[in-house]
């Protein structure tokens, strides 16, 4: 049996959380979701997956410190990749976070179904 590869996507969009769920399933994926910073952090606690898709502006917290916050408070070793309609992939909080591992690629919204599977793939392959 292949086991499915979890992603966790945390996005307080409704509609984005709902296209990417779509777009993983559709790819073999199991997805969980969350809403918040807080709400992927609880869930973190208590399971594991193997990559991690962040909005970098939540309602509670920035992505990038949620980032930070899920290396330091839970024990998921899994890649991140962050995706916003706010930062650009040259923009300094982008790159620094790139060149530092805390996030493993970086996706801008508006994303088209490609641009999310390459990011993926390429982290995934990586790990």
């Amino acid at each position: 049996m292949v086991k499915h590869r979890t992603v966790l996507v945390v996005d307080d969009e409704p509609d984005v959380r709902w296209a990417l769920e779509m777009i993983l399933k559709k790819n073999g994926f199991a997805v969980a979701t969350a809403d918040s910073g807080d709400a992927a952090l609880r869930w973190l606690r208590s399971h594991a997956c193997d990559l991690i898709l962040l909005d970098a502006k939540l309602g509670d917290i920035e992505g990038v410190e949620l980032a930070r916050r899920i290396q330091g408070e839970t024990s998921s070793s899994a890649p991140m990749i962050l995706v916003s309609g706010y930062f650009y992939k040259d923009d300094s909080v982008v790159q620094q976070s790139l060149r530092t591992g805390l996030i493993s690629d970086f996706v801008t919204k508006p994303f088209r179904h490609d641009d999310i599977m390459n990011a993926i793939h390429a982290v995934l392959s990586s790990v």
